[in-house]
């Protein structure tokens, strides 16, 4: 099983990578309500995230999809 050990103002997180998934998954769900939890069912129990700027002017939107790459040519 893959592992991912994460190390966050000195707290330490080791996550399977199907839980990486699933906390980006909720990350995204989060910027889509704001100020509201969104939750996701893990390998070891619940992942919430929770988006806490996202009141303000400017909320940044998490898209799976790179924008088309631009194309340059020699006319």
């Amino acid at each position: 099983m893959s592992q991912f050990e994460f190390t966050i103002n000195g707290t330490t997180l080791k996550l399977t990578a199907g839980d990486v998934v699933k906390l980006e998954a909720a990350m995204v769900d989060a910027t889509k309500s704001p100020s509201r939890k969104a939750f996701r069912k893990g390998s070891t129990g619940d992942i919430s995230a929770q988006w806490l700027d996202g009141q303000g002017d400017g909320l940044e939107r998490f898209n799976r999809h790179q924008p088309p790459a631009e194309i340059l040519t020699d006319c």
